[in-house]
């Protein structure tokens, strides 16, 4: 039953083609709160930007069956074949195998922010509304009859154990974030710098599913047969379960919390430290590397939701349940009672209305970061998921080696990931003076393999390069900021 309502959406992308570059600005702290002072632009200003991406390694549409266009039509039409066993007619084909299933989908909407760096300390605030979905280690059994329902035959009448621990957690929030990053040690051509990011979390809905143990059996169509079941799952959305009905504004945000990114950066120099004294901020140079160590620990944090939960918890629990495929739901009341019935013998025993948390999709990332000419670089980069509860979003890991040309107004990048471990792809990021658009999957949009999904990011900015004072006063008709400093 946890498995009833994961659909195989998606797992993230990093936009590694940019959120590594030197012009990056606001937008590089997402990997790592530093970025923002070592960035090449001391004032960058995003007015808008929008992340999708859609992925799984589960469901997909044949590559030869595959036309971009038709996601852009009002009424896509998609070839359909038969189904060797079911003999339904279907769109999708399914990876069926005894791999664990994952899933992971970001939207994000990245609101107006900006980033300002005076010489030795930097400061931001980012605004944005993220919707993440997950769907972590996934037993193939449970994702086969999530996507098909009890009906598919070859997978009846098997007791099926699943001991692994798996999970679910979808969540939207908008985020209000501050970062401020300071360098810390500087001489000769050593640097070294240390950055956070404290963000505000307001959740406009929250879902969870974990499940530690899944003895089950499917003896026909109509009858789920469960020996016996670890686990929990509930939610939290501004609807009201007996009726459906969105609730007023004033309650649809159900969940508040805190989360942060923590990021250090050491920096080999190309030429040793300076003190020159500068009058304003914009005069103070950008000084360029031989090579560049990052290291950052990203999303840490929960959201708590207090308001309107509803959440049933399983411990050694069993069923014998009949006519479960006939069974129909008025709200979500009757769903919850229903399963606590079924499984306790009474409507409510198993329900639960207090407060439950889910953890954000924390990672461990490292960056490396080379230059090769002073507009060539290479960045090799490192996400591993680090999973801080049982009730969280996990995001997948990930490797990318980044090669890229950056100048001022026009910068190309091409990751080559090796996604989960396993799934190689490769990107393609520009940048052209004001916009930013990239893919860190290009392939999806081709129709190169096999298609089960696509990445795709853009944004709009504005930037003040450092060493360049003209464009700034020109801009906004500000002369000297009045600043003095040694640099």
């Amino acid at each position: 039953m946890l498995a009833a309502g994961i659909g195989f959406s998606g797992k993230a992308q990093e936009m590694h083609g940019y959120v590594h570059s030197n012009y990056a600005g606001i937008t590089g702290s997402l990997i790592n709160p530093t970025s923002i002072l070592t960035s090449k632009v001391y004032l960058d200003i995003n007015i808008i930007g929008l992340h999708l991406n859609v992925d799984n390694n589960y469901i997909y549409l044949a590559k030869d069956e595959f036309k971009f266009n038709r996601f852009l039509s009002a009424n896509p039409e998609f070839p359909k074949h038969i189904d060797e066993v079911t003999g339904d007619e279907r769109e999708y084909y399914d990876r069926y195998n005894t791999d664990l299933k994952n899933a992971y989908t970001q939207i994000r909407v990245l609101g107006p922010s900006a980033m300002f760096a005076t010489g030795n300390q930097a400061f931001g605030l980012s605004t944005g509304y993220r919707i993440l979905v997950s769907g972590n280690s996934i037993p193939f059994d449970i994702a086969k009859f999530a996507v098909e329902g009890l009906d598919y035959i070859p997978q009846q009448r098997i007791n099926y154990i699943n001991e692994i621990d798996f999970r679910v957690a979808s969540m939207a929030l908008a985020e209000i974030s501050g970062s401020y990053s300071r360098i810390l040690h500087r001489k000769n051509r050593e640097y070294f710098a240390a950055g956070v990011t404290i963000k505000g979390l307001f959740s406009s809905g929250g879902a969870f599913g974990y499940a530690d143990n899944m003895d089950y059996m499917v003896p026909n169509s109509d009858t789920l047969i469960v020996y016996n079941a670890n686990g929990k799952f509930g939610t939290s959305i501004p609807v009201d379960y007996n009726n459906n009905d969105i609730l007023i504004p004033g309650q649809l945000f159900t969940g508040k919390g805190v989360g942060f990114d923590i990021g250090f950066t050491y920096q080999k120099m190309l030429r040793g430290h300076s003190t020159k004294s500068y009058s304003s901020y914009c005069e103070i140079p950008y000084q360029p590397y031989i090579f560049r160590l990052g290291v950052s620990l990203i999303d840490v944090g929960r959201v708590r939701y207090k308001k309107n939960t509803a959440w049933v918890e399983m411990e050694n629990a069993s069923a014998n349940w009949e006519n479960v495929r006939g069974t129909e739901y008025d709200n979500l009341n009757d769903l919850f009672q229903t399963i606590s019935y079924e499984f306790s013998g009474d409507s409510n025993q198993l329900i639960r209305n207090s407060e439950f948390s889910i953890a954000l999709p924390t990672a461990l990332s490292v960056q490396f970061d080379y230059r090769l000419t002073n507009k060539i670089y290479i960045n090799s980069s490192l996400v591993q998921p680090i999973t801080m509860s049982d009730v969280s979003v996990v995001r997948p890991s990930q490797i990318a080696l980044t090669p890229r040309f950056e100048t001022n107004y026009f910068e190309v990048a091409m990751p080559v990931i090796l996604y989960n471990y396993r799934y190689p792809r490769i990107g393609l990021s520009a940048r052209f003076h004001k916009v930013v658009i990239g893919t860190d999957k290009l392939g999806g949009f081709f129709g190169i393999k096999d298609f089960t999904g696509m990445d795709f990011y853009i944004m709009v900015k504005l930037q003040f390069f450092k060493g360049n004072c003209r464009r700034f006063n020109k801009k906004f008709g500000c002369g000297n900021l009045e600043y003095k400093q040694q640099y």
